[in-house]
Parts: structure tokens; C-alpha cells; sequence
């Protein structure tokens, strides 16, 4: 059995075709781990994965709630060890085999290469 981490950028076009991959690699036996934004924990639980959100403050894909504070997508980009290092924190003591991201997904290969897995990108076509 593989252990295989799914970062998804929480929108409906990204999340839900990586959605349904992770849901046929479970069928076939394999334990993922999903990350998303809490939009998205209900479905991701409902395939029998195990959920994990970004922290509010560094969600990449949030809305400008006000003019003092930054998105989250500026956010990751002036501090992007923030992103990455919530992501390693709360996959702490975890093992994987290897992850599956979308090509919009940002640093994935820094991640990717912190935990010393292989990546899959995962692609729809239009």
C-alpha cells in the first residue's frame, strides 16, 4: 500500500479532477492524505481521505478581506517558507510514497524535495 500526498489548489476547476483521482487510488488500496481549503474537507473526507487545510492566514487562493491585509497568494510570495512550512508542520511524522499536485500548484517541488518524494503533476484537458 502507497502513501500518497495530494496538494490541490482549492477551486473546483484544480480540486475536484485531483479529487477523483485520490478517490480511485483509495479503491485500489492506497492511503492519501489531501490538502485543501476547508471548502473542500467534507468531499475530501467523503472518499475516505485524510484531510489537511491550510492555516486561513497563508491559503494561497483566499480572498482580499480588507485593504490591510495581503492575500494569500501575495503572502506565499513574499514569504513562501511560511506556505511551505505549515504544509511540512502538519504533515510532521508522516511518510509518503509519493505527491500529486495540479501544474498551478506553487512550490511543489520544494516540497516535494524537502520530503524526498517523487511528484506527479496532474493535468486536465479542456
Amino acid at each position: 500500500m502507497s502513501r500518497v500526498l495530494f496538494l490541490a489548489n482549492p477551486y473546483d476547476g484544480s480540486a475536484r479532477p485531483i479529487l477523483g483521482l485520490a478517490n480511485e487510488l483509495i479503491n485500489k488500496g492506497q492511503k492519501v492524505t489531501f490538502f485543501s481549503s476547508d471548502e473542500f474537507q467534507e468531499p475530501v473526507e467523503g472518499i475516505g481521505a485524510d484531510f489537511k487545510s491550510y492555516k486561513a492566514d497563508l491559503d494561497v487562493f483566499q480572498q482580499k478581506k480588507s485593504d490591510e491585509t495581503k492575500s494569500g497568494l501575495i503572502s506565499a510570495l513574499l514569504e513562501p517558507m511560511k506556505f511551505i512550512d505549515d504544509i511540512v508542520v502538519q504533515i510532521r511524522g508522516l511518510k509518503f510514497d509519493y505527491a500529486v499536485f495540479s501544474p498551478a500548484y506553487p512550490y511543489a517541488s520544494i516540497i516535494t524535495q524537502l520530503l524526498g518524494i517523487p511528484k506527479a503533476q496532474f493535468g486536465v484537458a479542456s
